[in-house]
């Protein structure tokens, strides 16, 4: 859903323009002419962002700011204001007001401004949802796994989240790094402070600067106010940046410097600012490689891999991956208010013998499509892509794998053995009919016990 804006100002011209030009930009936009319409219109409405007019006819936007904090004390506030207050919009700041824009300003700026607030509205939002799981007793709440390999990760989590140690997590793109970064969190000493993320391969090295270390008023063109950056914002939390392989070397020697010193610099500004911040850091990349080729400080690389946890791709813990199919169809069936309480056991061997180059992400994303498109109770194969259908036709590795019928019969005894051998059950949630359940169990001469 498109984000939510309303416009206070007194001004019509004003307000028609900046409903029009953000009605075109995709949001959805309402306006209000005073304080009273304001307050009337937050008691009946949320909103995602407000800009509001320093100067109201029945109030000031500063007097009017104390009173919409109260109603909606999460929705980020940018005051518009005249040259010549300046000074007063710089203590609605203080006061709560998000940023300030004086007026005439140029409409791009206005827009990038509001992506901002966007932005710092959706990590708190981010980082609420983390304490609320953490009261949840979160844990391990949305890392699935039964396999040997994530048993060992859950292990290491457990004896090392309590430490303040920098931690370096490892493994192919879409097996869960940030999942288990957030687990570390969450179970730390650090869980009611800030869980702040970066992709710092999302990024040029010019911006990711100024998204770490923040930047001064000044700093460069369009730096009519200082920012924080995410060092600040994780300020007695932890900072997890992701794809730590990806940045230069004169970048890795600024991140050694904050990890050895605690302190670093924003962006044009002089004053050294203390970091007591725990960092996670997670790569796809194969960092000792990096280093013997020059691509990655050695002394960064240490630093970081004080402890490491590698999640294995999935092809490598298989065992795995009916226990995620059924996690993601529960949500699915959330998500998209479908009813498919069964994976039929021929649909199930396809996703267990699939490699999944792609991993959990690749899985939840076939997932999504097949719940989202498919009729009636039970996933069949018919729901499945053509390339996990055809794959044990076309996989190099044939002799390596293990043949359908074996998967099948694996996952017949999984059930059997979950509802214990309550064949109804398990017919039920294999989605076929219970004869043909006695069936396989005569075929694969499966034996209760």
């Amino acid at each position: 859903m498109n984000a939510r804006i309303l416009v206070v100002d007194d001004d019509l011209g004003m307000r028609d323009t900046l409903e029009a030009v953000l009605i075109a930009e995709g949001y959805q936009v309402m306006v209000a002419s005073d304080g009273a319409e304001t307050e009337a219109v937050l008691d009946r409405e949320s909103f995602d962002v407000m800009l509001l007019d320093f100067k109201m006819p029945d109030c000031t936007g500063v007097e009017l700011l104390s009173r919409i904090k109260r109603l909606a004390p999460n929705m980020p506030i940018i005051m518009m204001t005249a040259y010549g207050t300046v000074k007063v919009a710089v203590e609605a700041v203080k006061q709560g007001a998000y940023d300030f824009i004086t007026k005439p300003f140029e409409l791009e700026e206005m827009q990038l401004l509001i992506k901002k607030a966007l932005e710092m509205k959706k990590l708190t939002e981010e980082n609420h949802e983390l304490r609320m799981l953490l009261k949840e007793k979160f844990i391990f709440k949305n890392i699935v796994g039964t396999s040997l390999k994530m048993q060992e990760v859950f292990e290491i989590i457990k004896k090392v989240a309590g430490y303040d140690v920098t931690i370096l997590i490892t493994g192919e793109s879409g097996t869960g790094k940030e999942l288990i970064a957030q687990a570390i969190h969450c179970n730390s000493s650090r869980r009611e402070k800030p869980f702040i993320k970066l992709n710092c391969a999302a990024l040029p090295e010019s911006l990711l600067e100024s998204e770490l270390f923040g930047y001064d008023k000044g700093a460069f063109t369009g730096a009519v106010t200082a920012k924080p950056g995410r060092f600040e914002l994780a300020e007695g939390g932890t900072l997890f940046l992701d794809e730590i392989g990806d940045t230069s070397l004169n970048m890795q020697t600024k991140l050694l410097r904050v990890i050895q010193e605690k302190e670093y610099e924003r962006v044009g500004g002089r004053q050294t600012l203390k970091a007591d911040v725990r960092i996670l850091a997670a790569t796809n990349k194969d960092l000792k490689q990096a280093v013997e080729e020059k691509l990655f400080r050695e002394d960064l690389y240490y630093r970081l891999n004080v402890v490491p946890v590698h999640l294995a791709p999935l092809r490598e813990r298989k065992d795995d991956i009916p226990v995620l199919v059924r996690h993601f169809i529960k949500e699915l069936n959330l998500l998209f208010q479908k009813d498919i309480t069964a994976v039929s056991s021929e649909a199930m061997a396809c996703l267990t013998k699939y490699n999944w180059p792609g991993n959990i992400r690749e899985l939840k994303n076939t997932l999504e499509k097949a719940v989202l498109l498919g009729e009636g109770k039970v996933l069949r194969m018919e729901h499945l892509p053509e390339e996990i259908l055809t794959y044990d036709q076309k996989s190099p590795l044939e002799n390596d794998n293990p043949s359908l019928d074996n998967l099948e019969k694996e996952h017949i005894t999984q059930i059997l053995t979950e509802v214990k051998w309550n064949q109804s059950k398990a017919a039920e949630l294999l989605g076929i009919h219970r004869n043909t359940l006695r069936e396989k169990i005569k075929k694969f001469s499966l034996k209760e016990g």
